[in-house]
Order: structure tokens, then sequence, then C-alpha cells
């Protein structure tokens, strides 16, 4: 499994921790398309989008993170999530608030991925001075 796999997997384990906590919902139920209560299907949908256009995983795809869930399933959560963030103020509203916390992970990765660059440049450059060290002691 390749990086960006890996990373699309902490993100959506991130997202289903937070809808977990925001819907107090069990997270069994999250990933099981078997309840049809009013927390948890809101939930499922918040995420279904959450993958399908963030993380950009086919409707096809869902299935394999979301068990028992039809694309067909998919494609009506998401667009009945546009539906309902179009006229409901508070549903919008809770959707941004779940975003910013899924997300804090990418700026969390960012930066990872810059102490990473520096942590190679550092190691190039002990590596030179290593070598002028040699060099000078050899002379």
């Amino acid at each position: 499994m390749n990086n960006k796999e890996l990373l699309k997997l902490e993100r959506i384990k991130r997202a289903k921790q937070i809808l977990c906590e925001m819907f107090n919902v069990d997270e069994f139920y999250l990933e099981n398309n078997t309840c049809r209560k009013r927390p948890v299907i809101d939930a499922r949908r918040f995420l279904v989008y959450f993958m399908f256009n963030e993380l950009k995983i086919p409707y096809n795809r869902i299935k394999d993170y979301i068990k028992g869930m039809h694309h067909a399933t998919s494609i009506y959560l998401c667009r009945s999530f546009d539906d309902l963030t179009r006229y409901d103020k508070n549903y919008r509203n809770k959707y941004h608030e779940f975003f910013v916390l899924a997300n804090d992970i990418e700026v969390l990765n960012t930066l990872l991925s810059i102490k990473k660059q520096q942590a190679r440049f550092l190691d190039l450059e002990l590596t030179e001075l290593s070598n002028q060290i040699k060099e000078k002691r050899n002379d």
C-alpha cells in the first residue's frame, strides 16, 4: 500500500471518529449500512459526501469503506446532501465544522512533509561536512 492510500485511510478513519462524536453514534453503525436512525443517516451522509467530493472515491468504491453500501445509495446520499445544504443553514454549518476538523490532519501531514524535506537537506549537509573533515585529515 502506497503513502497516498495510507493517507486516504487515515483521513477516513479521522472523519469517522469526528462524525461519531458530532452525531453521538457508534462507529459500527456508521461503517455498516444497517441502522436507519436519523443521526446515523446524517453521519453516514456526511461521510459519503466527504469521501466522494474530497477524497475522490468513486460511488462504486465507497462500498469498500461502508459495508452494505450500494453505489445507488451513495449517489442518493450525495444528492440529498446537496439539497439539504442548499436550504438548511444549520446543516451546512455542521458540515463546515466537520470539514475543518476532518482536514486538521492535512495541516499536520503538510508540516510532516516539510520536516522530512528539511531532515533530508540536513542529512546531505552533514554528509558533505563529514566528507570535508575526512579530506582535511587525509591531507
